[in-house]
């Protein structure tokens, strides 16, 4: 196993979680938190969790390739939560929840990625190395 596999362990447990809710007929909260307001956040920390995992905890830069391939990663995972939630008795599957799940984690990982960007390319001038690669 990858000396690193810890750090993707979040995303993991926390999409294991979304199946988990997904599969519920009536998922605790419905009632209260608006189905969109609860799809933007439920993706917007799945993409944190993932985020975590690219970065090996934030250690490392977020490239705006990794950025990518992680809304391609979670926008899948969406479309298949919702296709999954289409067997599920009292659901349904929604392209606006994908729409909205794939905002969420676009935020997140958007504003990570400049974020980091900004910290990576200030330990880069702070060390005096000239590579701006990002």
């Amino acid at each position: 196993m990858s000396p690193n596999f810890h750090y993707w362990v979040p995303a993991f447990l926390y999409a294991a979680l979304i199946f988990f809710l997904s599969h519920q007929s009536n998922p605790p909260g419905a009632q209260i938190v608006p189905d969109y307001t609860a799809h933007f956040f439920e993706y917007a920390f799945f993409g944190l969790t993932l985020t975590w995992g690219a970065t090996l905890g934030f250690h490392r830069p977020l490239t705006s390739t990794s950025a990518v391939i992680l809304g391609v990663i979670a926008a899948l995972y969406a479309i298949g939560d919702e296709f999954h939630q289409s067997f599920v008795p009292d659901r349904v599957a929604s392209p606006g929840d994908v729409a909205v799940d794939i905002v969420g984690v676009a935020v997140v990982v958007g504003m990570v990625w400049v974020i980091r960007r900004g910290k990576w390319r200030e330990s880069i001038n702070h060390t005096g190395c000239n590579d701006s690669r990002t």
